[in-house]
């Protein structure tokens, strides 16, 4: 088998030479039915891959062009009613690209001057398997230029639809063609890219991969084309995820270059980290169910079989506590899992109004709230849950009292205690799901502020506040400090 050489983006690799043939379909009009059968006969023997579709006057000529496709016409010119030139002009006007070759007995340079000015692809004036072979060659050449102009456009056409990001590079190993959308996505100017290599967008690792699957493709047991993933390096410094459809363009003895199409990966990777983020969040849940909520259970069947024997009203009340216990984990637990999913939809919320609503129902004689009158852009199904578990958190945790804080701070707002605080070591194990040193807590409420967060995007830090207590800051939160209000102390 010859070969032929590949110069890739920077290296050079020997690859075998190969050849795909393309079938067409060609249509022939001639008065002379012998005639039709000569030259049908010889496409069978020298193209078989060729279709032939006969016609004995231009009228029935131009009833198959409308509808069947043909890839290149075979006209006489001395036919009765309409001529081969005006057969011609009827053509033209319909289909002004597929290739028309008159070829005909009664020639003349006055024939042959007004079909060249009409427009045909060839002139060959009829004879023997001379002029027969020749008649073959500029058809099977005409076919195949018609052929892939139409499948080009026809890609190009989808592609634009498609308006997916496409690259050419040359066999030089340079940008040779990049469209509009590849562009865009890259951020750098067309004559930036045109004649530098993919190392330009991609990483040394990046440009390595695509050389190895170019190998792949032009070798002889190779695919067509391939696929690979690779991280595309904006101009403004982004890093654009993408799976990378590469081809080589067609080539007979010398490599041409690759063609290339790239496909933005970025919401399928979020949704495959979104899947694997549930998937910890379902072994958190089985690992709660089997394990913290034993303790509660054996309480409760303790009491009942205490309740059973002495029916004590303290023994009923050992059950009802451990079954309330139960509930609130159960609650907590559903809470978890619907907070940690990304926020698509966010609208203004006042911090405040939820703070004051939540203080009022887990506050005791002693414990004070201070706060400033802010709003925030979020979801407000998932931050009342993160304001109130703060809030429980700080009077859990204080036993004769607490001064909690809510204020906006620059980039976010903060809530602060005045309690004992939480030690470095353990500021990021509080985060944990069933980690609690209270001893009625469930040990979800912070797992469920950091998912909140998370959701949202924001930044969470854990803190000493001003007191001595703790501080719970969250950044990178679109806060209004302009709302109507001032700012308030509530004390039981």
């Amino acid at each position: 088998m010859e070969t032929c050489t590949v110069h890739n983006y920077n290296q050079v690799i020997t690859v075998p030479e190969h050849y795909q043939a393309t079938d067409a379909r060609i249509l022939h009009v001639d008065d002379d039915p012998g005639q039709l059968n000569v030259v049908e006969t010889y496409f069978e023997r020298e193209l078989p891959e060729v279709e032939m579709v006969t016609a004995t006057d231009a009228k029935t000529g131009l009833e198959t062009l409308a509808s069947t496709q043909i890839d290149c016409i075979i006209s006489d010119y001395d036919m009765p009613e309409v001529n081969g030139l005006e057969f011609l002009e009827h053509v033209r006007a319909t289909h002004s690209d597929v290739p028309f070759i008159l070829y005909t007995g009664k020639g003349s340079e006055e024939i042959a001057s007004k079909a060249i000015n009409s427009g045909v692809t060839g002139y060959l004036q009829k004879g023997g398997p001379e002029q027969l072979q020749r008649l073959i060659h500029r058809v099977e050449h005409a076919a195949e230029e018609h052929r892939a102009k139409v499948e080009s456009e026809r890609y190009a056409t989808v592609l634009r639809a498609l308006n997916y990001p496409i690259y050419v590079v040359d066999d030089e190993g340079t940008f040779e063609y990049v469209n509009d959308a590849f562009v865009e996505m890259v951020g750098y100017d067309r004559g930036e890219i045109l004649g530098s290599p993919p190392g330009l967008i991609k990483t040394e690792e990046g440009v390595e991969r695509a050389n190895e699957t170019l190998r792949r493709i032009v070798s002889s047991s190779g695919p067509d084309r391939k696929q690979f993933r690779v991280d595309i390096h904006t101009k403004g410094g982004d890093t654009i995820p993408c799976r990378d459809h590469m081809a080589t363009l067609p080539f007979d003895d010398e490599f041409r270059g690759s063609v290339g199409i790239l496909q933005d990966i970025s919401q399928q990777e979020q949704r495959r980290e979104q899947l694997a983020t549930q998937n910890e969040r379902l072994e958190e849940i089985i690992s709660f169910v089997s394990h913290d909520l034993r303790t509660p259970l054996a309480q409760a069947r303790a009491g009942v079989d205490l309740a059973h024997d002495s029916g004590g009203d303290e023994d009923f009340e050992r059950v009802e506590s451990a079954l309330d216990r139960i509930e609130d984990m159960i609650s907590e637990l559903r809470t978890l899992a619907r907070t940690g999913i990304v926020v698509d939809c966010t609208t203004t919320v006042d911090i405040g109004a939820i703070a004051t609503r939540a203080w009022e129902t887990f506050s005791t004689p002693g414990d004070t709230l201070e706060y400033e009158a802010f709003e925030i852009e979020g979801d407000p199904e998932r931050i009342k849950p993160l304001v109130e578990n703060l809030l429980r958190n700080a009077i859990e945790h204080t036993a004769d009292g607490v001064t909690v804080t809510v204020e906006p701070c620059e980039d976010g707002f903060y809530v602060a205690d005045d309690g004992e605080g939480i030690s470095e070591e353990k500021r990021e194990q509080v985060f944990e799901p069933g980690y609690t040193t209270a001893r009625d807590g469930s040990g979800f409420g912070l797992a469920i502020v950091r998912r909140v967060s998370q959701a949202h995007g924001w930044e969470l830090t854990v803190t000493e506040s001003e007191a001595g207590g703790a501080r719970f800051e969250f950044r990178n939160v679109a806060v209004d400090t302009d709302c109507a209000g001032t700012a308030v102390s509530a004390a039981d």
